[in-house]
């Protein structure tokens, strides 16, 4: 492996004058990459290129765990949080709040996706049941099957007799 094929890290981070500033920046840096994540996704569902939305999720959980962990973290220390500067404050809530409507977009288009996932194979399911009642003389109506025949009028003769 040369130098150029290594993976890269991030740039280490500035010295900081908090713990609770470093915090703040890794929960920062976790949501966009969510985020970027999230709009990746979402232009994927409206390509429909389920493939590449299948290479997504392992790094969708990944980025999840790492966004979740931030948050428990920086939860932590409080008193840290309230003493950040107005800046890093007032960009935290305008990506919290860039971070809120993407994700809720994100959300709603795979609930809108799986609604049309589940009722393509809800169509799918009741064809094969109803090729299947017709290939076996037998219908479900009613919560019971029944002959194919079976009217109000009563079920049809099994078998005629030909002998008089």
């Amino acid at each position: 492996m040369t130098p150029s094929d290594a993976p890269t890290l991030p740039p280490p981070a500035p010295a900081m004058a908090s713990p609770a500033e470093a915090r703040a920046l890794s929960l920062i840096a976790a949501m966009e990459r969510l985020m970027a994540l999230y709009q990746e996704e979402t232009a994927l569902l409206k390509k429909r290129d389920i493939k590449a939305m299948l290479a997504l999720v392992e790094r969708k959980h990944l980025l999840t765990k790492s966004y979740e962990d931030a948050v428990r973290i920086i939860s932590l220390d409080m008193v840290g949080l309230r003493a950040l500067n107005p800046e890093l404050k007032a960009r935290m809530k305008s990506l919290a709040e860039l971070f809120h409507k993407e994700s809720m977009e994100n959300a709603t288009t795979l609930r809108a996706a799986a609604a049309v996932a589940q009722s393509v194979v809800n169509i799918m399911v009741n064809t094969i049941n109803k090729q299947r009642n017709q290939e076996q003389g037998y219908v479900a109506k009613h919560g019971a099957a029944r002959p194919a025949g079976y009217r109000r009028a009563g079920i049809p003769p099994l078998a005629v007799n030909q002998c008089l």
